[in-house]
């Protein structure tokens, strides 16, 4: 018997079951991929117990992306959970970034960003997007509370953390199911379980460490009171800012690095410090993820890709733009770094798609055996997020793929 983990695949739609797809029969109502989803839920949901608390954590999307995991999807996990006698509930947590952005697009055309840092507008995407109890028959709660700061410290030995703000929500709940979309990320190479735990799992002020060096920094040769409204001090969540001698100061230790500030700031006085390499963003994501896997029994978590629109950027970007590969269907397994690394096997597999150009031209496809991400997104490597993942142990890159 193999001692590798399982990784079960449900691959997109079989040609020859197209040959009559109004034909609404058995045979081929198994190629639907809602059925699918049901059909390897199957495969790993027997560690749900009558009467357990089911936290499952999904990323709804950003304002004005179009390429997030449909609600379906999500619906069909939540019915799963309810015959097993689970007690399902959405979970999420906050971004980082401004809240509300506008950006004008002509004269009489603005598009405001609603970016989901609280609960208040992190709802309103939610709702738009069919993240809806009435939809989907289950809540949504934010597991790091409504602005980001409902944390839980978690000690570990990382490659760069030695502690990290797990949100403290988490803990709600007896079991966990991590629903992921899976696809590339600018930062990381590519987004599915593991990114799911890293950042979807933790607090603001461990995002704010993945993805910046050090504290928030206050330029008080530029910052000056009488030029601005004060916006700092009303947006700061958590009261890490006050004025000192006609200039800002910032409690470091209270600052959960939510980015408010930074972006209220009409002269650039507040400034976080960039990483100077994608690859330690990456390490410093695993790094979380080894925290949250320390904290919460790993034996209690299932996950979930969904290979489907894989497009270069994540979820979080209002503009996604277009699938790089053809659906490659939905994965599902209790190892966060197998399933990830199935994931990536599949789309280097694949061939690729035409892209359209900026000059209208399409774009010749990647062949098959080529590694998509790195070759697309040039300064980033998926195996950097296996390889710290490993480091972490966090899971096996050795598995075993069971079609379903």
């Amino acid at each position: 018997m193999s001692s590798k983990p399982k990784v079960f695949w449900a691959p997109p739609n079989e040609v020859f079951y197209l040959s009559n797809p109004l034909h609404n029969d058995r045979k081929n109502m198994k190629t639907n991929n809602l059925v699918k989803t049901r059909l390897i839920l199957d495969k790993i949901l027997d560690f749900i117990n009558s009467g357990d608390n089911v936290g499952i954590k999904v990323h709804v999307g950003e304002a004005h992306n179009t390429r997030y995991l449909r609600h379906d999807y999500v619906r069909e996990v939540i019915e799963a959970v309810k015959s097993k006698g689970g007690i399902p509930t959405l979970i999420e947590t906050q971004g980082i970034g401004l809240s509300v952005r506008p950006v004008k697009i002509k004269k009489d055309f603005i598009v405001s960003l609603m970016h989901r840092t609280n609960k208040e507008d992190h709802e309103k995407i939610s709702c738009l997007h069919g993240y809806n109890e009435s939809l989907i028959g289950a809540p949504l709660k934010f597991i790091d509370g409504d602005k980001g700061a409902y944390q839980k410290n978690v000690k570990i030995d990382g490659i760069h953390f030695k502690e990290v703000s797990v949100a403290a929500g988490l803990f709600e709940y007896d079991k966990m199911i991590s629903v992921s979309h899976f696809k590339g990320h600018l930062q990381g190479a590519f987004g599915g379980a593991l990114k799911q735990l890293g950042m979807g799992c933790v607090a603001t002020r461990n995002k704010f460490m993945a993805h910046f060096r050090g504290n928030l920094i206050v330029n008080s040769q530029i910052c000056n009171i009488s030029k601005c409204n004060q916006e700092c001090i009303e947006v700061c969540p958590v009261n890490a800012t006050r004025i000192e001698n006609e200039s800002v100061v910032l409690n470091t230790s209270t600052c959960i690095g939510c980015l408010g500030c930074v972006y209220r700031c009409p002269v650039l006085g507040i400034l976080p410090t960039p990483l100077r390499r994608s690859k330690q963003f990456i390490e410093r994501v695993m790094d979380n993820v080894a925290a949250v896997l320390a904290s919460y029994s790993p034996e209690n978590i299932r996950y979930i890709n969904f290979a489907l629109d894989v497009t270069l950027a994540c979820d979080c970007i209002t503009n996604a733009s277009v699938p790089i590969v053809p659906d490659l269907g939905i994965f599902a397994s209790n190892d966060p770094v197998a399933i990830d690394k199935a994931c990536i096997d599949a789309v280097t597999n694949a061939p690729g798609v035409p892209i359209l150009d900026e000059n209208g031209e399409w774009s010749e496809p990647l062949p098959s055996g080529v590694e998509k991400f790195s070759t697309m997104l040039k300064n980033v490597n998926p195996s950097w997020q296996l390889d710290a993942a490993v480091k972490n142990k966090l899971g096996s890159i050795d598995y075993e793929l069971v079609k379903i």
